[in-house]
């Protein structure tokens, strides 16, 4: 079976959509019970904007929970967590 990089599949769009359950759902620290999953996401999905490849299957992105990407964090994804990664809407229209 072919696999295919994030960037291959998708290309340097803009913007993706993926599940938020690739996102942590642990507390970020110990006096702080909020976690990135519930931070960085909204109705079952966050939204990524992936910055550049490591070259070994992971990735540096910001995620957030809007398209705006107002309120983002910085994270690294690996090739796995971007498996179910989808165009949002606004990358399609714009296409």
């Amino acid at each position: 079976m072919v696999r295919y990089t994030f960037f291959q599949r998708l290309g340097h769009h803009d913007v993706c959509v993926v599940p938020a359950r690739v996102l942590s759902a642990e507390p970020t620290h110990d006096g702080d019970l909020s976690s990135l999953q519930a931070e960085a996401s909204h109705a079952g999905q966050c939204y990524v904007r992936v910055l550049l490849s490591f070259g070994d299957g992971t990735y540096l992105a910001h995620v957030a929970a809007s398209p705006d990407f107002k309120c983002r964090f910085t994270v690294v994804f690996s090739e796995a967590q971007l498996a179910q990664a989808q165009l949002s809407n606004r990358c399609v229209q714009a296409a």
